[in-house]
């Protein structure tokens, strides 16, 4: 492993951010389309109207990546401590 700078590491975590954040976005959006596609196969088979299409979850922002950058930071960033194991007796 490389040593990076802090540039470097600080662009590591929002390039993870953006990743986890857009990962979970579509995920939602699938189950979202998933569950409306099913709605509207159950509708075809009885010979109801279909329901309306479900509104999509909003694209994750610039803010939102941001503040999931700041949180893996801090987990990161964080000093370790030092925990007494128990004693095997």
């Amino acid at each position: 492993m490389s040593n990076m700078t802090p540039f470097e590491i600080r662009l590591e975590l929002l390039k993870l951010s953006k990743d986890m954040i857009s990962e979970d976005y579509f995920a939602r959006r699938a189950v979202s389309e998933n569950n409306w596609q099913t709605a509207c196969e159950n509708a075809r088979q009885r010979g109801e109207p279909l329901p309306p299409q479900p509104d999509l979850p909003a694209y994750p922002s610039e803010t939102e990546i941001i503040a999931k950058a700041q949180t893996l930071n801090g987990f990161v960033s964080q000093i370790p401590q030092f925990v007494e194991k128990p004693s095997k007796k």
